[in-house]
């Protein structure tokens, strides 16, 4: 029972710890709905800060306000998708500590799920910002990859397989054991 408890302690550091990254892809995401607000106000001619009655220029005019606006509409789209994740897989942790082992059926569909999420999820996030910079007439910042996501995907449900036959043999083993009574 020592390894059970071994594994109760870690999957309770691991929800804490994705309740703090949960937070911070909000804190992240909030800040680039504001970030965008102001620059939407900026670029349609309205003032959004200014100090002692004149107003503060944040945004430069023109290409770069488009490629700015591009850049936050897709970490917004982005960091939403990841918080989305993130509230996922706390739950899962959730329905784990309840249940007081990974190895039932419920949590191995809660985190086979998840790894179906973490696969498709951020390649719509990707796309839907491919659009959204396109529609904008920006060029694309940067090189986004999907590997680490799709790897995440693949070995979550991996993981989902083998909590399933723990689960299965936890299963038969309580069947032994009532039989032998």
């Amino acid at each position: 029972m020592k390894s059970l408890q071994t594994i109760q302690k870690t999957f309770r550091v691991f929800q804490i710890l994705t309740k703090i990254a949960f937070i911070f892809c909000v804190i992240g995401a909030s800040a680039c709905a504001v970030g965008t607000l102001c620059a939407a106000a900026w670029y349609s001619g309205g003032q959004v800060f200014s100090l002692f009655g004149e107003p503060i220029t944040i945004f430069a005019s023109g290409k770069g306000l488009n490629e700015m606006l591009a850049v936050l509409l897709s970490d917004l789209i982005r960091l939403v998708t990841e918080a989305i994740l993130l509230a996922f897989a706390r739950q899962y942790f959730k329905t784990e500590q309840t249940e007081g082992t990974p190895f039932t059926e419920n949590g191995a569909n809660l985190i086979r799920k998840l790894g179906i999420r973490c696969i498709y999820m951020p390649i719509v996030a990707v796309v839907i910002a491919a659009v959204v910079t396109v529609c904008l007439g920006a060029e694309r910042s940067g090189d986004i990859s999907n590997l680490p996501s799709v790897a995440t995907g693949i070995v979550l449900i991996l993981a989902s397989l083998i909590f399933r036959y723990g689960a299965e043999l936890e299963g038969g083993n309580h069947l032994q054991i009532s039989d032998k009574e």
